[in-house]
């Protein structure tokens, strides 16, 4: 054959198998030198140090567009903020000036209650004192004496002083109710009291404790805390007397277990300002029809 064969350039060893080209052979030691790195160490410490420099600049066009999103993101939240912040203020200002009006009011009602009353006792003693000109017998005696029963005159007298403050308990238990006060009061007139007033208020025949909150009211007038009661009448005999009721005992519990202010005191002399004048209501009796 004209072509030589593909393997003609093969050396055969001693047993006829192919032996390995020689044709390019590289030294081993030039091989050493000139690759320090295999490719695959290669390749990494190229992305290592293309991460080491930082990212690529992004496009001039893309980054306009973070930073306009970020400027009008911060703006809405500015603006969101500024008027929830306005909002609060507005309505805190609001409540304020409720309140302060409230408080207002109530001092104004409470002046102006005041003043009525001084104004009822003024023209009372004026009355009196017009029915004393006119003599004290007969009617007129009659009407003194159911002024006197009924809270219309002032007393002055010995008798005792009861001091209650419930502020003082030492948990919300030991609250002192309108019912507590009503029997320390009954007490009171159970032991001989010729007159009781409440924190100023003059009790009638027809007067009433009632409680709206914390706050104790006598004949819908408010007293405060601590409340002094005045009971004219014998200090020896009423205190004694006092002593064993119902009333007495409930507060001294009270004491005991909250803490609360009794203080019960004899007095040589005691002045208890008139009551109102009572609102008068008149009966007639139902005629009934004839057969």
């Amino acid at each position: 054959m004209d072509g030589e064969s593909p393997d003609s350039d093969l050396r055969h060893d001693e047993t006829g198998r192919p032996a390995p080209s020689l044709r390019h052979p590289l030294p081993l030691l030039e091989s050493l030198f000139s690759d320090h790195l295999d490719p695959g160490y290669q390749a990494a410490a190229d992305r290592r140090a293309a991460r080491a420099s930082g990212p690529s600049p992004e496009p001039a066009p893309r980054r306009s567009r973070a930073l306009a999103y970020l400027s009008a993101g911060l703006v809405v939240v500015g603006l969101v903020l500024g008027i929830a912040a306005a909002s609060t203020k507005d309505q805190a200002a609001g409540n304020d000036q409720a309140k302060n009006g409230l408080l207002q009011d109530i001092d104004n009602a409470q002046a102006r209650q005041s003043s009525l009353a001084a104004r009822e006792s003024s023209l009372a003693a004026a009355v009196r004192s017009a029915q004393a000109g006119l003599g004290a017998g007969g009617p007129l005696q009659t009407i003194a004496r159911l002024e006197q029963q009924g809270g219309q005159t002032a007393v002055t007298g010995p008798g005792l002083t009861v001091v209650i403050d419930g502020s003082t308990a030492s948990s919300g238990a030991g609250q002192i109710l309108d019912r507590d006060i009503q029997l320390l009061v009954n007490g009171l007139w159970s032991s001989g009291a010729e007159a009781i007033s409440i924190g100023g208020v003059r009790l009638r025949t027809t007067s009433s404790i009632r409680q709206a909150g914390s706050a104790i009211l006598v004949d819908n007038r408010p007293v405060f805390w601590p409340i002094g009661i005045q009971a004219v009448g014998d200090p020896s005999t009423l205190h004694v007397r006092f002593v064993d009721t119902l009333g007495f005992g409930r507060f001294q519990t009270f004491v005991s277990l909250y803490g609360i202010r009794f203080d019960v005191s004899a007095q040589s002399a005691l002045t208890l300002p008139a009551g109102g004048a009572p609102n008068l209501q008149y009966a007639s009796p139902v005629p009934t029809s004839s057969h």
